[in-house]
C-alpha cells in the first residue's frame, strides 16, 4: 500500500533552552541524502537562538532550508546528543508498522527531493523551505514490516560492500601515491635540467586542409584530466583555422588553460586528430626523456610553477602559456630508463586511481538505480493494483520457464523496443537490444544462457537472436524496424506493433522489460558490456564446479582470444570486477534473483 509520511512519522521535537553558560556539540546535514556531519563545540553565548533540538537515535532529520536538496537524515548513534538549530524539525519513527531504514532509505531518493522542490515555498532556492506539514505529506509505498526490513538490510548490504571496496581502495591510492612521490624524488635528486627545447621541443606539424576530408579537432581537459575529441567535422567547416597533427606520445598543452593545469600526453587514441593553434604540442625525444615522466614533472609543485611563470597575465582571462618561455622551461632529464620504469609505476598508480573513480561512480549510479527499482516500480505496481481487479493483477515473476522459443523470444524482444521507446521516444540499438534480452531472461530466473550466447568482442552475443530468433521475427512481422534517431541507428517499434500487446501480455513480460529499461537506461554502454560480460563468466564458471570469484572471473576473460582485449578495454581487475559482481548482487534486490 501507499500511505502519507504522516501515517509512519510524527512532529518529535527535544527542545533544549539554551544555557548561555554551555557548550553545545552541534551537527549539520549534508545534501544529496549523505547524512549527518558534526560541527566544532557552539557556547551557548555566541548564538541568538533560544533553544535547539537535541538529537536521539532513530530520528529522522529535515533542513527545512534544503531539504529539496537531499538535505534529510536518520540519526545514527554517533550523532546522538547532538543539537541543531530550530530551523531542523525531527520526527519519529512509529516502529510497529515502519522500519525507520528502511523510510531513510525512501528519503534518500532524488525523486523524493524534486518532489519536495516542487512544494517548497519561497522566490528562489536561496529562499526555498519545506513546512514538516509538506514534508509528511509526500507519499510512500509501505510494504509488510519483515519485507522493508529485507529491503533495508540489502540495501545496506550492498552499500556496505561498495564502502569497504572504497576505503580499501582509497589506502592503496594513498600508499601508491607516497610510493610515487618517493620514486620520483629518488631518481630526480641531483640530475642535470635542461630546456625542453632540447629533451621535447615545440612543433607544428600543419597540414594543407582538404575540404572534403573530416577532422578530429582535440582539446585538453583542465585538471590534468587529459585529452577530449572536441568535435569532427569536414575542412570546408574548418577553413579558417590553421591546424596541426597530433602524435601519439606529444606533450600537449592548452595554451590558453595551462594556468589551470590543462596539460596532457596524447594516446593512441588522439594519433592523427589534430589541434588548433591554442594547443602547444612538444615532441619528446625517444632517447632521452619519456612523456608521462615529463607529464609527471608538470603535475609537482616545482613543474607547475614554471608554468605558472610562463604564462603572463593579471587575471585568468588573459593569462597565457607563452610559447616563447615554454621551450626554455628547464625539466630535470634522469637516465631514460629510470624514466621509463617510472613511467610504469606511474601507470600502475593511474589504474589504482581509476578502479577508485569507478568504484565512485559505481556507489552514485548504483544506490539510485536500486532505489528507482524498489520505490517507483512499488508505486506504479500499487496504482496498477487499484486500477483493475485483483484477478487481473499481473505479478512481476520471479522465475520463468525458459525463452527457448522463437516466437516468444521475439515477443521479449518488441517488448523492450516498446518499453524504451515510451521511456524516451529513441530507437534502441543492437548492442543494447542484445544486452537488454540477455538481462530480462536473467531476471525471469534463467541461469543456463551460455548455451545461447557466444562469447564475442562487445560481450555475451546471440547470433540466430538476429538472423532466426527474436530479432529476425520481430522485424519480419513489422513489430520492431529499423529507424533513425537522436543517438543514432537502432530498433523502433513498426507499424504493426500493436499486435504484441496481448502477447506481450500473456507471457508477463511488462513487468521484466520496464525492470531493464529503468535499471540500464543512464548506464554506459562499457558499464553493459562489464555487467554481461562478468555475468555470463560467473554463471560459466558455476556450471564448470568453479567458485566464481574475482580473480577466476579475470582469467576465465583472459584465457578467450575473443574476451582478451576486454581487459584492457574496460579496465578490468580483480578489484573491477569486484565492484561489478557488487552491482549484479544490487540488479535482483527484493525481485527473487
Amino acid at each position: 500500500m501507499t500511505v502519507q509520511l504522516s501515517k509512519v512519522l510524527s512532529l518529535d521535537i527535544d527542545a533544549v533552552p539554551v544555557n548561555p553558560t554551555a557548550s553545545y556539540k552541534m551537527a549539520g546535514v549534508y545534501s544529496f541524502g549523505r547524512g549527518l556531519f558534526t560541527r566544532g563545540p557552539l557556547s551557548g553565548a555566541e548564538t541568538t537562538y533560544k533553544h535547539f533540538h537535541r538529537l536521539t537515535s532513530g530520528m529522522v532529520v529535515l533542513s527545512q532550508l534544503k531539504a529539496w536538496e537531499g538535505a534529510i537524515a536518520i540519526v545514527g548513534e554517533e550523532h546522538v546528543g547532538c543539537f541543531l538549530s530550530t530551523q531542523f524539525p525531527t520526527f519519529k519513527c512509529n516502529q510497529d508498522i515502519a522500519c525507520a531504514e528502511y523510510i531513510g532509505w525512501f528519503l534518500r531518493y532524488p525523486s523524493v527531493w524534486e518532489q519536495l522542490r516542487l512544494e517548497a515555498r519561497g522566490m528562489g532556492a536561496r529562499r526555498d523551505t519545506v513546512s514538516p506539514e509538506k514534508f509528511l505529506s509526500l507519499k510512500i509505498p509501505l510494504p509488510p514490516l519483515d519485507e522493508q526490513k529485507a529491503i533495508a538490510r540489502q540495501l545496506g548490504k550492498v552499500q556496505a560492500k561498495l564502502k569497504e571496496r572504497e576505503a580499501e581502495l582509497a589506502a592503496v591510492e594513498c600508499d601508491a601515491n607516497a610510493m610515487l612521490s618517493n620514486a620520483f624524488r629518488e631518481i630526480t635528486d641531483g640530475v642535470e635540467y635542461l630546456p625542453l627545447c632540447e629533451v621535447a621541443p615545440l612543433v607544428r606539424r600543419e597540414i594543407k586542409i582538404d575540404p572534403k576530408a573530416h577532422y578530429t579537432e582535440i582539446g585538453v581537459r583542465s585538471f590534468y584530466k587529459g585529452i577530449f575529441h572536441r568535435r569532427t567535422m569536414p575542412g570546408s567547416e574548418f577553413s579558417w583555422q590553421k591546424l596541426s597533427r597530433i602524435h601519439e606520445g606529444d606533450l600537449v598543452f592548452s595554451n590558453l588553460m595551462a594556468w589551470e593545469e590543462a596539460i596532457a600526453v596524447a594516446g593512441p587514441n588522439d594519433a592523427m586528430c589534430v589541434g588548433n593553434h591554442r594547443m602547444l604540442t612538444c615532441a619528446v625525444k625517444p632517447g632521452l626523456a619519456e612523456p608521462n615522466f615529463l607529464f609527471h614533472y608538470f603535475q609537482t609543485p616545482e613543474g607547475f610553477g614554471k608554468i605558472l611563470d610562463s604564462s603572463p597575465g593579471s587575471i585568468a582571462r588573459n593569462k597565457t602559456l607563452s610559447s616563447k618561455k615554454l621551450p626554455f622551461i628547464t625539466v630535470p632529464v634522469p637516465d631514460v630508463a629510470l624514466q621509463k620504469r617510472f613511467a610504469r609505476l606511474r601507470a600502475y598508480v593511474d589504474q589504482v586511481r581509476a578502479i577508485r573513480g569507478s568504484t565512485a561512480r559505481d556507489v552514485e549510479a548504483l544506490v539510485p538505480a536500486m532505489l528507482h527499482e524498489i520505490f517507483d516500480r512499488r508505486a506504479t505496481e500499487i496504482k496498477t493494483a487499484s486500477a483493475i481487479s485483483e484477478a487481473t493483477v499481473v505479478e512481476f515473476p520471479s522465475k520463468q520457464a525458459s525463452i527457448d522459443a522463437p516466437f516468444k523470444e521475439a515477443v521479449l524482444v518488441g517488448a523492450i523496443v516498446k518499453a524504451f521507446h515510451e521511456d524516451n521516444g529513441q530507437p534502441i540499438g543492437n548492442f543494447r537490444l542484445q544486452k537488454a534480452v540477455y538481462f530480462a531472461r536473467r531476471q525471469m530466473g534463467e541461469s543456463a544462457l551460455d548455451r545461447d550466447y557466444l562469447r564475442k568482442a562487445a560481450g555475451p552475443y546471440n547470433p540466430k537472436m538476429r538472423y532466426s530468433g527474436g530479432i529476425k521475427i520481430a522485424t519480419d512481422k513489422n513489430w520492431i524496424q529499423r529507424a533513425t534517431g537522436k543517438y543514432g541507428e537502432g530498433n523502433a517499434l513498426g507499424d504493426s506493433a500493436a499486435e504484441m500487446d496481448e502477447w506481450i501480455e500473456r507471457y508477463h513480460f511488462n513487468p521484466v522489460t520496464a525492470w531493464v529499461r529503468d535499471r540500464f537506461k543512464y548506464k554506459s554502454n562499457d558499464l553493459w558490456e562489464a555487467l554481461a560480460t562478468i555475468d555470463y563468466a560467473m554463471l560459466a564458471l558455476v556450471h564448470e564446479g568453479t567458485r566464481p570469484t574475482p580473480a577466476a572471473i579475470l582469467s576465465y576473460i583472459d584465457a578467450d582470444d575473443e574476451w582478451r582485449p576486454k581487459i584492457e578495454k574496460l579496465r578490468l581487475t580483480e578489484a573491477s570486477i569486484q565492484n561489478v559482481m557488487v552491482e549484479l548482487e544490487g540488479l535482483f534486490v527484493d525481485t527473487g534473483g
